[in-house]
C-alpha cells in the first residue's frame, strides 16, 4: 500500500479526528500527526487531555506499528508507566504488536484499538490504582506472562520445545502422539499453537527462544 495508501488513511482520519494536524515529521520517512486526546468515560465524564506526537512509517504501511510520543509530559517517565524517557509509549506487549503488523493495520483502526485505550488506561489506573485489563510485567517476565496467559504454557522447557519446532519448521504426523507434550494427537494438541506462534514473526521467536534457553538454564543451576 505504501505512502499513497497511508495518505488516503490519514485524510479520513483527520476529517473524523479534528483535534489532530498533519505536521513537520522529526524523522525521515515518516509521515507525523500531532493533536490532543481527550479521555472520556461512558457517562460522558472528561478524564483528562494528552498532547501526543504520532510517527508512521511510510515505506513500510500499513506493515508497520506507529510510534507514539506522549508530548504533556503528564505521565511519569518510567516503564512502570510503560512509557521511555523521551516518552515513547509502549502500546502493548511486542508479541501483540508484532502480530498486528504482519497483518498490517488500518491507521484509524490502530488509533480506536490501540492508541486511545492506552491513555484512557493510565487515567483508569490513577483512579483505581489497577490498569482496566491488567498489564504485563517487565523484561523477561512479562514474556514468560505472556505465553502463560495466551497459551497456557508455564513450562519452560515445553515453550523452548515450541518455539524451536515454530523457528525450524520441524513437521510431525498430525495423527500420532504429540512428541512435544505426550497428548494423543499432535493436530489435536500443540500443532494450533505452532501455527499461532509463527504469526509473531521469526525474529520475535528467535528472540523468545533465547531468553528461555538462559532462564532455563538459570533456573536448573540454581535448583542443582
Amino acid at each position: 500500500m505504501g505512502k499513497k495508501g497511508l495518505s488516503n488513511d490519514i485524510k479520513n482520519f483527520l476529517d473524523k479526528y479534528f483535534a489532530f494536524e498533519k505536521v513537520e515529521s522529526p524523522k525521515t520517512g515518516y509521515s507525523a500527526l500531532e493533536g490532543k486526546i481527550s479521555i472520556i468515560d461512558r457517562i460522558d465524564r472528561l478524564w483528562g487531555h494528552f498532547k501526543i506526537l504520532i510517527l508512521i512509517n511510510e515505506a513500510e504501511y500499513p506493515h508497520t506499528v506507529p510510534i507514539v510520543i506522549e508530548k504533556t509530559q503528564i505521565i511519569k517517565r518510567d516503564w512502570d508507566f510503560h512509557i521511555s524517557k523521551k516518552g515513547e509509549c509502549c502500546l502493548d506487549i511486542p508479541h501483540k504488536l508484532m502480530k498486528r503488523k504482519r497483518r498490517g493495520i488500518v491507521f484509524e483502526e490502530f488509533y480506536r484499538d490501540v492508541v486511545y485505550p492506552f491513555f484512557a488506561n493510565y487515567h483508569y489506573k490513577e483512579y483505581t490504582e489497577d490498569y482496566a485489563n491488567g498489564e504485563y510485567k517487565h523484561h523477561f517476565e512479562g514474556i514468560a506472562q505472556f505465553y502463560q496467559e495466551e497459551f497456557g504454557l508455564s513450562d519452560f522447557k515445553n515453550i523452548i520445545s515450541l518455539l524451536e519446532t515454530a523457528i525450524n519448521g520441524i513437521k510431525y504426523h498430525p495423527n500420532k502422539e504429540c512428541p512435544l507434550c505426550g497428548g494423543p494427537k499432535y493436530k489435536k494438541c500443540c500443532r494450533k499453537k505452532i501455527y499461532d506462534l509463527k504469526g509473531y514473526g521469526l525474529q520475535q521467536l528467535k528472540f523468545d527462544l533465547a531468553l528461555f534457553r538462559k532462564y532455563n538454564l538459570n533456573t536448573e543451576q540454581v535448583s542443582n
